[in-house]
């Protein structure tokens, strides 16, 4: 299971600095780690509480996979890894409608017909956004058999 645990935080973690949407006619590919030199992800006392998750989310994977290679036990950091990018998904659907109006945007949001918001999408996602993904599914399912009790 460390070895599981170590290869998926390393994947989890490589992916701050990979593509993960490469938007044409749109300005520069997009990884985490260009939205923070950006500016467009800030921590700070200010920052919102989503950013500290999202962020902390990769460093949670490369614990993981540090205490992991060291022979550790890394499972409640591979959990924490793991679930980083459900809560922030999840908060994001539900604020999805009030980011709508805030910003406002002329179409509705329509959670029901996800199939067409991935068909515009698609195309431009690239190998970060895919690393990301696995290595959270992954240290989210290995953080839970780590950490539940064995029969």
């Amino acid at each position: 299971m460390r070895l599981i645990i170590f290869l998926a935080g390393i994947c989890m973690t490589l992916s701050w600095g990979l593509t993960w949407i490469d938007p044409p006619f749109a300005g520069a590919a997009l990884s985490p780690m260009a939205m923070v030199s950006d500016g467009r992800i800030t921590l700070g006392p200010d920052s919102a509480w989503q950013a500290w998750v999202f962020l902390g989310g990769f460093a949670a994977a490369a614990l993981a996979a540090l205490i992991a290679l060291r022979g550790r036990g890394a499972g409640l950091f591979a959990l924490l890894a793991g679930l980083s990018p459900l809560i922030v998904l999840g908060d994001a659907l539900l604020a999805a409608e009030t980011l709508r109006r805030d910003l406002g945007l002329p179409f509705p949001v329509d959670l029901a017909d996800l199939r067409a918001s991935w068909s515009l999408v698609e195309g431009f996602v690239r190998i970060g956004f895919w690393a990301y993904l696995a290595g959270a599914a992954v240290l989210l399912l290995a953080g839970i058999r780590t950490l539940l009790p064995r029969r």
